[in-house]
């Protein structure tokens, strides 16, 4: 009898389980997604942008890791990610870092090479460039 009461509670445990993951997979998290632009934007050019983040990355974290930018800068490449979306490359020609912004939207957009653009998103960090994703053009 105490082993089938352990099986009953064991199963018990596992389908709650179960079913906490399910939701949170499949309902919570297409339904509870950051909406960065309603968010009020820290300001900021993409060259001063990633002069920060080499200068000093820990301070340039502080300042503006998973917050949301409103960079200005010159675009250097128009490309698409694996999954389709835009990426653009914003910064100067001769700079060693720059900053890369990921589109939400797979529609093209209107600017070409060499104009200047001012796109919102969330800064996820520096690798060689400056990341910004679900990023919105101004």
């Amino acid at each position: 009898m105490q082993k089938m009461t352990k099986l009953i509670y064991a199963i018990a445990v596992l389908a709650v389980t179960a079913l906490g993951g399910y939701y949170y997979v499949f309902v919570y998290s297409k339904t509870h997604h950051r909406n960065v632009q309603s968010e009020k934007g820290i300001a900021i050019m993409a060259d001063s942008l990633s002069a920060q983040f080499q200068a000093n990355e820990t301070n340039a974290n502080s300042l503006y890791l998973n917050k949301a930018l409103t960079v200005t800068g010159t675009i250097l490449s128009i490309d698409k990610n694996q999954e389709g979306k835009i990426t653009i490359l914003l910064g100067r020609a001769d700079s060693f870092s720059n900053v890369s912004v990921t589109l939400i939207s797979t529609t093209p957009i209107t600017q070409n090479i060499g104009e200047t653009i001012t796109i919102k998103g969330v800064c996820t960090g520096a690798l060689s460039d400056v990341i910004i994703t679900e990023g919105v053009v101004q």
